[in-house]
């Protein structure tokens, strides 16, 4: 009579060997092979059996007419199995018939038949006795295959994961459209950090994002956030720190430091190397209230999302009038980061400062980036004031200063820096001005239209360029135009 099946889904123990190898049939009786019933046995398994075959008898060799026998039984099950699969593996790797099987519990031990234990009456003492030592032995096997089951999964893959690595990230990225979006900017994304030069520990993590990318030449530009090589002045944190960027997937390289601008916070990298980088998309704008999507690596170089807007709000902080706000949180170590639109367009890029999170435009970077290619430098206005705009004022004041001042637009100045020209000129804290040549309503849009006017600074066409304003004096009750000489710095590091 052939041996049983252990399962359905079991393969049949060589009838020849039993445990440890050992020959138990006679040479004179061998057992006749018999084949299984077509589908109780898969190729995989049947191509298992047919090698533990080859291998039993103590590493001895099977008879001949043994081996045939074998073959022929795994041949037939494989016939019967039907058409199997074929399977894509690569040199050196396992085969999934190979893996072993998963640790299972051994069953709880079950009384002898008939045996029903009552409230009152249990069991005789010596069944009693047998019956707890074999569920005390259960107990002590269960411990023993729980701490293997433990062991064998102690690596970390994301199908076995239950909970996301960020909430955050997946309650912003929800729908399949935002999804496959920001998979497709996360191309971009890099992590950047800067050490000691000797080795010491971290100085700054931030994100960056590739900017340019010369495929013939092998080399990238990966534009970050300044704090990563300088701190608020501008100055250098170490004259010969080392940057490193890690790519999106995960190999690191080092960076070398092309320029930054401390007043945009901005700072330009290049790395060289054999890498598969995207330039993302960039925007033509952006606007006031437009849905925004922030992404920055994590320490470990997992991606981090935040999901706002652009707060209709501007904050008169360090003379940065370019700065505008999020309404979200930037992630973690996402300073430097890509600031995109719904379509994936790059509108800018994120900072962490106070008091809240901001970003500066695509347009102001790129103007940035075309300065420094043509000229090594970045010509940038000095207005020596800070302002806010009444377009975004709470409606409550702009119908008093419509009623009362006969203002509807303009920039409101709320700090005057000491000698400044506009002190000079009798600009004062709590004035508002209006730029007579110049059609803009936002800080953003006015920083981009100065920027614009620093190409004949750098080509040497002027040192000053003279705007028509008119100052509106509220304490006074009066209004007069005056030229205002803008004067422009290239300078990398902090000038008021």
């Amino acid at each position: 009579m052939p041996p049983k099946l252990r399962s359905s889904k079991g393969v049949a123990p060589s009838p020849s060997t039993g445990e440890g190898g050992e020959s138990h049939t006679s040479k004179k009786n061998p057992a006749p092979a018999t084949a299984p019933t077509a589908g109780s046995v898969t190729r995989s398994r049947a191509r298992d059996t047919t090698e533990r075959a080859r291998a039993s008898g103590g590493g001895t060799a099977l008879d001949p007419k043994k081996r045939k026998r074998t073959e022929e039984s795994a041949a037939s099950s494989a016939a019967a199995a039907g058409p199997v699969p074929k399977k894509m593996t690569t040199a050196g790797s396992t085969t999934l018939a190979s893996r072993p099987l998963p640790l299972r519990y051994p069953p709880y031990p079950t009384l002898p038949p008939g045996t029903r234990p009552t409230s009152r009456q249990y069991l005789d003492p010596v069944l009693d006795r047998k019956y707890l030592d074999s569920v005390l032995e259960w107990a002590k096997e269960r411990r023993r295959i729980a701490k293997l089951s433990k062991k064998a999964q102690c690596k970390d893959i994301p199908t076995l994961r239950h909970s996301p690595m960020d909430p955050i990230t997946a309650d912003a990225v929800v729908t399949s459209q935002d999804k496959a979006m920001v998979l497709r900017v996360a191309r971009s994304v890099v992590s950047v950090s800067s050490t000691m030069p000797d080795g010491g520990g971290l100085i700054s993590r931030c994100t960056g994002v590739v900017i340019g990318w010369d495929g013939a030449n092998k080399r990238a530009k990966i534009l970050t956030a300044a704090s990563v090589v300088c701190d608020f002045h501008g100055e250098l944190h170490n004259p010969a720190l080392k940057l490193s960027v890690s790519m999106p997937n995960k190999t690191t390289t080092e960076g070398r430091l092309l320029f930054y601008n401390v007043h945009y916070g901005i700072a330009l990298l290049e790395v060289m190397g054999d890498y598969k980088l995207e330039v993302p998309s960039f925007g033509s704008g952006t606007n006031y209230g437009q849905v925004i999507f922030a992404l920055g690596r994590g320490e470990n170089m997992s991606l981090m999302v935040s999901h706002g807007t652009i707060s209709w709000t501007d904050y008169p902080v360090l003379l940065r009038n370019h700065n505008m706000f999020l309404s979200c949180d930037i992630p973690e170590g996402g300073s430097g980061g890509p600031v995109v639109d719904h379509g994936g367009n790059m509108i800018g890029i994120a900072f962490v400062e106070n008091p809240g999170p901001v970003f500066i435009s695509i347009k102001t970077i790129m103007t940035c980036m075309e300065m420094w290619d043509q000229f090594s430098r970045v010509a940038r206005p000095l207005l020596g004031m800070q302002l806010k705009s009444v377009e975004l004022l709470d409606v409550s004041i702009q119908e008093e200063l419509c009623r009362d001042y006969n203002i509807t637009s303009g920039f409101i100045v709320s700090q005057v820096l000491v000698d400044s020209t506009a002190e000079k000129l009798g600009i004062r804290r709590g004035d508002v001005i209006d730029f007579q040549d110049i059609d803009c309503s936002t800080l953003s849009q006015l920083e981009d239209h100065l920027l614009s006017l620093g190409w004949g600074y750098l080509k040497g066409m002027h040192l000053t360029v003279d705007l028509k304003v008119e100052v509106h004096n509220l304490f006074d009750s009066y209004r007069e135009s005056i030229t205002f000489p803008v004067q422009f710095t290239d300078a990398s590091k902090q000038v008021n």
